[in-house]
């Protein structure tokens, strides 16, 4: 459940973020030149993130899209034992070989997430991804097992840190060429 001071709308005109800026140059640059673009054509569906009270200024802004996970033997070896933060999946017993022999997996991706730069550091990134994972949980439209993210992780800043402390887990090894890396988490985590 969203907490009641927050309040997310979907983003039909990118024009009321003229303002906002999260301190990441490059990502300041992709909300001014290029999310207009990604929605336009489909890529994402994005959201604002205010206060819940009139004229409140946008703290935050994500996108998300459908996505598709690719698990290697040793991704689903380390998610199944507990190495890795992203969850162990809750599997029945007759479904956990399905699972295991299948090499994709259908996720949801968090194509984008800024927080203003007056709001990082006070848990409002934290409350989008759990608030993302109950929406994620509750759709009908489409089965979803996991979350998936390219956290930036360039020179100037870093998510990983903070997607990490969020129970995902990279399912790839760093590039320092590619500015992001992937990682996942699952859904239906196993209850303990």
């Amino acid at each position: 459940m969203i907490p009641r001071e927050y309040i997310f709308e979907n983003l039909k005109d990118t024009s009321i973020l003229k303002d906002f800026q999260c301190g990441i140059s490059s990502m300041d640059a992709f909300i001014q030149d290029g999310l207009d673009l990604s929605i336009q054509n489909h890529y994402c569906n994005a959201y604002i993130v205010r206060e819940n009270r009139k004229d409140a200024e946008i703290l935050a802004l994500f996108a998300l899209s459908f996505d598709s996970l690719d698990l290697d033997v040793d991704d689903k070896s380390e998610m199944l034992s507990g190495v890795s933060n992203a969850g162990i999946p809750q599997l029945t017993d007759n479904y956990k070989d399905v699972f295991l022999n299948k090499s994709h997996y259908p996720a949801l991706e968090i194509a984008y997430l800024a927080v203003t730069k007056n709001m990082r550091y006070n848990g409002l990134g934290r409350i989008i991804i759990e608030s993302i994972v109950q929406r994620a949980q509750e759709q009908e439209l489409a089965g979803c097992q996991f979350l998936t993210v390219e956290a930036l992780n360039a020179d100037e800043y870093s998510a990983v840190g903070f997607y990490d402390k969020c129970n995902f887990s990279a399912c790839e090894l760093p590039d320092p060429n590619k500015g992001t890396l992937r990682m996942f988490r699952t859904l239906y985590p196993m209850v303990k």
